[in-house]
């Protein structure tokens, strides 16, 4: 793959800020997710996906964006990239419901911190950009971390891996595409939607879905996870192609630290001491690397 076309609408400058926003209400996210404890998490997914798709076209209905999204649509190139994106984010998207609806924000908090040195990694494999050697010592130190989580687990801890990873190639698919963020987040979401929406069809009829069947608080909340989850996600999709991978890695740090504070200090969930050595060698890692990336500032 050659490099990605530069065709962010935004500065350098106003994609970090628009960015800082972002992470941090995606960080705040898991008091919203846990009001809705009890109702599965793909069927979250789905709501998310229904409203949130309904949010971003009237959006784009009042600023006249609708023609970018059908000429985006007979680019193949654009349908490519885009559909990767809307499976990387369906699977981290569900992926990181679960684990806030379960008891287990520390561990997607965990797989957040990662998030920033596969971004990294790929942005040094395809994108030409160069880490300095704090940042490759970071990286690794990081890594120490996970191959600690690795083996105290005994096990795959998919949740920390699958958050990292999706939401690393979510960025990095994303660079490559060029529609513009509105456009692209509909596309996304339409992707999907024949699954996502026929399976809440589904549940509708056969009674064994949330929406219409208990109250009106339970069905503001789900018509709400399109907003919550859709405008920060606009937010995303527009800071990222005005970013570079290595800039949007150190905001990527915002969203663990935040969900780490809320597991810790308000969802009270218990960190044993083998856990708190992976965080110590990831916080570690965090330190280097931003290190490296304020010397080379």
């Amino acid at each position: 793959m050659g490099q990605p076309k530069k065709s962010g609408t935004l500065s350098q400058k106003q994609g970090i800020l628009l960015l800082l926003g972002v992470y941090l209400s995606f960080g705040l996210s898991p008091l919203y997710w846990n009001l809705l404890q009890g109702v599965p998490a793909f069927e979250l997914v789905c709501h998310r996906t229904l409203w949130g798709s309904l949010f971003v076209a009237l959006y784009m209905s009042s600023q006249g964006l609708f023609p970018a999204f059908f000429q985006a649509l007979h680019s193949r190139r654009e349908v490519f990239f885009i559909s990767l994106c809307s499976l990387a984010h369906l699977w981290n998207w569900w992926i990181y419901i679960w684990a806030v609806t379960n008891g287990q924000l520390l561990e997607s908090s965990m797989g957040h911190y990662i998030v920033p040195m596969i971004s990294t990694v790929l942005g040094f494999l395809f994108f030409g950009e160069r880490p300095s050697g704090l940042q490759w010592k970071g990286i690794l130190t990081a890594g120490i971390g996970v191959l600690i989580l690795l083996f105290n687990y005994g096990a795959i801890p998919w949740v920390s891996l699958g958050v990292a990873f999706s939401a690393a190639l979510f960025a990095f698919f994303r660079k490559y595409a060029k529609v513009a963020a509105a456009p692209g987040m509909l596309m996304e979401m339409l992707f999907t939607a024949p699954i996502l929406w026929g399976y809440l069809l589904w549940i509708g009829f056969t009674g064994s879905g949330h929406f219409l069947t208990c109250n009106l608080r339970m069905d503001l909340l789900l018509i709400g996870c399109g907003l919550v989850s859709g405008i920060p996600q606009l937010g995303l999709a527009l800071g990222i192609r005005s970013v570079p991978m290595i800039s949007l890695g150190v905001m990527q740090y915002i969203l663990p630290t935040t969900s780490f504070l809320l597991g810790v200090f308000v969802m009270q969930e218990s960190i044993p001491p083998m856990k708190l050595l992976v965080f110590l060698f990831i916080w570690a890692g965090v330190a280097l690397y931003l290190a490296g990336k304020f010397r080379n500032s």
